[in-house]
């Protein structure tokens, strides 16, 4: 069950949507458990609690693309590098050539159309979940022209707003289509009342104009708007949902708090039944903040009636708190990505028994990149770039991220053994001593890579397969200005090659997978033209396009026989 779940939280981190997905889950369920912990609490406080969720939710998608990322290694089964038995004879094979053959090659493939097919189905998702603000925002427009200004109903709201603290000019509207008061307005804020209010007990009229200009001083219309639009973005998670729903129950009984400060709860009570019964004759719900929705209103009422329920504002320590932890959550949530751990059996325990790395001078004429060796030794040249590849069996399109000075500066290393070793071992050993001597650390992160696939023709391939006992052709590697000639013993070869597993002059844009299915061992001779041109070490041959003949010329046609 462990590696189960270890394998699909790597596979989710590996991504950024489907890691920005984890950190929403996070955080949505950190704000639903604070209000559930804390049931007697100020409504305003839980809201509050909501309402920095919901930020962070909207800032988390930007906030991951802009912080440098943070990566947190997980120890992974199948990241563990097995040891491999190697003839001596032969060169040894890339650590990614399972990774990146036929099997990598679909998978990356598979994620690419997987890719195109879910960011489509998102963009309908939240289109379809931004219709009904739409639609509201409209019924709102309409609503807002057609009503008639209550002259009276402002001055009373003037003179609440004074014992408030609200100092924002609300205009008080009555509309015959309206069940009940309502606000709306984002900009200007709006109070609109059905037109039958004028006739109401100024008890009632108070009761509702002050749960109203609650409203308005809150900013909840807004904080509405921007909990719809995380809900439309994070439209398939049900978590985001339920936090929403939450997020406005928490809001009306946060303004009928400040009711209840100048009310009898019963009544109160009595007027918010009154008003859900007109509402529920309405035939459309409203689009905006309504006194009595009927949505949780069995909620709210037993709230009202609850003598040991905590009321009144947040307090400015509890939301500086509150939004201080949010901004802490968004810096500590946005850069993580989960990356599985390298692992070796024993990978810390192999190391040379004596090692000697020293700088090369390239104007003396020295070796510049070669590799020879044996069971019990190890003499490699090249730059750090190139040690990289070779001790991590990884392709020249795999690293990056490097410094500069890692292709321009050339070294020559010298180890043996305790004993004889096995290539595998031996590479082991040598990223246990590039870590030593260069303080090198390096992560593995999965990326989709365009990649060549080396197939065999139909008819089967031109070159002859080596009988039991015969030796490779080694009379085909002739010296020809502008033409390069090589023999190769097999297809794992040819493919390390042209990788650059093992240094040397051949340098391909992207890596290279074997699907020629070609096991046996055989005389494959590589010749096609070549051009100079200058690169780590100054000697460095650049190769044009491999697999297209045309972008050789047609005298210097590409031949593997």
């Amino acid at each position: 069950m462990i590696p189960v779940l270890t394998g699909l939280l790597l596979t989710m981190g590996s991504s950024l949507i489907a890691s920005i997905v984890v950190k929403v889950t996070v955080t949505v369920c950190l704000a639903l458990m604070g209000t559930w912990l804390a049931p007697r609490s100020r409504a305003a406080v839980r809201h509050t609690l909501l309402m920095a969720a919901f930020g962070v939710l909207l800032l988390l998608p930007m906030a991951s693309l802009v912080e440098p990322p943070v990566r947190i290694a997980i120890a992974d089964r199948a990241a563990v590098t097995p040891e491999r038995s190697v003839d001596d004879a032969t060169l040894t094979p890339l650590a990614t050539s399972e990774h990146s053959g036929s099997g990598g090659e679909a998978a990356a493939s598979f994620r690419i159309s997987l890719s195109a097919l879910v960011m489509p189905l998102w963009g309908l998702g939240a289109a379809f979940s931004l219709l009904p603000m739409a639609i509201g925002w409209w019924r709102v427009r309409v609503l807002r022209r057609s009503a008639l200004p209550w002259r009276t109903g402002k001055r009373n709201v003037e003179a609440l707003a004074i014992e408030c603290g609200v100092k924002r000019n609300i205009k008080v509207l009555l509309h015959e289509a309206a069940p009940g008061p309502m606000t709306c307005g984002l900009w200007q804020p709006v109070i609109v009342l059905p037109a039958g209010a004028p006739a109401w007990a100024p008890d009632d009229l108070n009761r509702a104009l002050m749960h109203e200009l609650e409203h308005v001083r809150r900013a909840d219309c807004v904080i509405h708007c921007l909990a719809r639009l995380a809900c439309a973005i994070y439209w398939f998670h049900p978590l985001v949902w339920t936090a929403s729903r939450k997020l406005g129950l928490e809001a009306e009984r946060a303004c009928d708090d400040a009711v209840l400060k100048r009310s009898e709860a019963t009544a109160y009570a009595d007027q918010l039944l009154e008003l859900a019964r007109r509402l529920s004759m309405a035939a459309h719900a409203p689009p905006y903040l309504a006194m009595a929705n009927r949505t949780d209103l069995a909620k709210r009422i037993a709230a009202l009636l609850d003598g040991r329920q905590c009321r009144g504002r947040a307090s400015a320590l509890v939301v500086a708190i509150v939004f201080a932890f949010t901004a802490a959550l968004i810096v500590a949530l946005s850069p993580l990505r989960m990356v599985a751990a390298p692992q070796t059996r024993d990978s810390a325990a192999l190391e040379f028994n004596a090692v000697s790395v020293k700088l090369v001078d390239t104007a003396t004429g020295e070796r510049h990149s070669d590799e020879e060796g044996g069971p019990g030794r190890l003499s490699i040249g090249g730059n750090l770039h190139r040690f990289i590849i070779r001790a991590y069996g990884i392709t020249d399109g795999q690293i990056g991220g490097e410094p500069e000075w890692f292709k321009t500066h050339l070294y020559a290393i010298d180890a043996v053994t305790s004993g004889p070793a096995t290539e595998s071992q031996k590479m082991l050993m040598l990223r246990n001593a590039l870590a030593d001597r260069f303080q090198l650390k390096l992560h593995q992160e999965e990326r989709d890579l365009p990649v060549y696939a080396l197939e065999a023709a139909p008819n089967g391939p031109k070159f002859r397969e080596l009988q039991p006992g015969e030796e490779l052709d080694r009379d085909c590697a002739t010296r020809t200005p502008g033409i390069y000639n090589q023999c190769f013993p097999s297809m794992e070869v040819l493919i390390n090659v042209l990788n650059r597993a093992y240094g040397g002059p051949l340098a391909v844009d992207r890596p290279v997978v074997d699907r020629t299915n070609l096991t046996g061992k055989y005389n494959a001779h590589l010749r096609t033209a070549r051009q100079s041109e200058k690169g780590d070490s100054g000697r460095t041959t650049s190769f044009p396009d491999l697999f297209h003949a045309s972008a050789l010329g047609k005298s210097d046609p590409v031949a593997l026989d």
